[in-house]
């Protein structure tokens, strides 16, 4: 096993060391370009690193902060983007032989514009399987052992985020592509409500699960980000999460989670009572796997839909075979599944209270061996059931010694509770 585990160090630090003056934006580019030039050889995070631009940016915030201006608590502080995101300037490729001759991006996505306008500093592009699908895979590894994938599809930015060369990084989520990633490589992620986000920019995959997500070394640090894009109804940072109930979830599906998942899991629940919260068990009141099933018709629907223009021989044979798949799905079907997910959001969300939050495992096990981008299978339902969802490291497990993730989620709307839960329990024994 071969490691490049780094932290790059607390956004909250981060942001009161710039606002101090005891820190510049200049200090943490450099930081991390020579982070980069030393790991990312073996780990292979990022696509596209803008150096010149990122240093640029640098000192124009750096001289706005020398004159009292500070834009807000993003201010100076690099961030990745998967490349599945626009950037001005750069193409965006998403790991796609199909959009190689693509020009440059003409502007930012929105959330970039968003994040641009914040304080943050664009390092560059992050690793992405193609189209932010299964396949093609990019050529990252888990910083915690290269031997192991990093998970999908944003994989770059959680290896980025892993191995220290970037505080913070944009990811999306479709199945299990910001939550997966984030408990495969050990760090903390936060997915907004699902199609909270808006605006243009972001490679469709499936328009009724495509959201973006924040990737940081911890839970609450993603949150940061993620109030830098997110719409100001969301409340990101401003709530209050008093009287939460934490009720871990069963289900014969979660049940497919291995030993060492299991006992990780149910040892960061047991910290989380010790902490004096109120800790209880319930059964899912949907079957997570009949979530599934109607998550995947609707995907492989709007996959048709979204890249059926390409030809079949520019994209991955798996890809290819999907797309085509999903253009012969009859219009009746996808909206009768449609329908379906609505009916299960409604009856899952009405057995649980507003201050519940839900607690399962991440996936069914440590990330995996290979280039194989893992399991998203616990991750789709929460993805479709539509609520925000924050991975929390519960540990090693005793094994495999690789990071065990924990999923927390709650009822779709509920950002500000969830958000304000992570940074009132911010203590460091639950590592949040």
């Amino acid at each position: 096993m071969t490691a490049f585990v780094h932290e790059f160090g607390r956004v909250r630090t981060l942001a009161a060391d710039i606002a101090a003056g005891r820190l510049t934006s200049a200090d943490l580019v450099e930081r991390a370009l020579a982070r980069i030039a030393a790991v990312d050889g073996a780990v292979q995070a990022w696509a596209v690193v803008l150096a010149d631009e990122a240093r640029a940016a640098a000192r124009t915030l750096d001289a706005e902060a020398r004159s009292g201006t500070l834009r807000g608590p993003l201010h100076g502080i690099p961030v990745g983007v998967k490349d599945v995101i626009d950037v001005a300037g750069v193409p965006t490729r998403a790991n796609c032989r199909a959009r190689a001759d693509l020009p440059p991006a003409s502007g930012d996505a929105t959330v970039v514009a968003h994040l641009r306008a914040a304080g943050a500093v664009i390092l560059g592009k992050t690793h992405t399987t193609e189209l932010a699908y299964s396949e093609s895979v990019p050529p990252t590894r888990n910083p915690h052992d290269v031997s192991r994938t990093p998970g999908g599809s944003s994989a770059g930015s959680a290896a980025a985020v892993a191995s220290g060369t970037v505080p913070f990084a944009l990811g999306t989520q479709t199945a299990g592509s910001v939550n997966r990633p984030a408990a495969y490589c050990g760090v903390g992620a936060f997915k907004p409500s699902t199609l909270a986000i808006a605006g243009v920019g972001v490679v469709p995959l499936a328009p009724s699960f495509d959201t973006v997500g924040a990737f940081a070394a911890s839970a609450t640090d993603a949150v940061a980000l993620a109030a830098g894009y997110a719409p100001a109804h969301l409340r990101l940072g401003t709530g209050h999460a008093g009287g939460s109930r934490i009720v871990v979830l069963r289900d014969p599906l979660l049940d497919r989670a291995d030993t060492e998942t299991q006992a990780a899991v149910a040892a960061f629940a047991e910290r989380l009572a010790a902490s004096g919260l109120r800790v209880e068990e319930a059964a899912s009141p949907v079957p997570l796997d009949d979530i599934r099933t109607e998550h995947r018709l609707v995907l492989l629907a709007e996959l048709g839909i979204c890249h059926g223009g390409w030809p079949a021989n520019r994209l991955a044979p798996r890809l290819a075979a999907d797309v085509a798949a999903g253009l012969g799905i009859p219009a009746a079907e996808y909206h009768r599944a449609l329908g379906a997910l609505a009916a299960f959001r409604a009856r899952f969300w009405a057995a649980f209270g507003p201050a519940d939050i839900l607690l399962l495992p991440t996936a069914p096990a440590v990330a995996p061996v290979g280039t194989a981008t893992g399991d998203p299978s616990f991750v789709v339902p929460v993805t479709a059931l539509g609520g925000p969802a924050a991975s929390v490291r519960a540990g090693l497990g005793a094994t495999s010694s690789m990071p065990v993730g924990a999923m927390l989620t709650a009822a779709p709307g509920t950002d500000a509770r969830l958000a304000a839960f992570l940074l009132e329990e911010a203590d460091p024994a639950l590592d949040l």
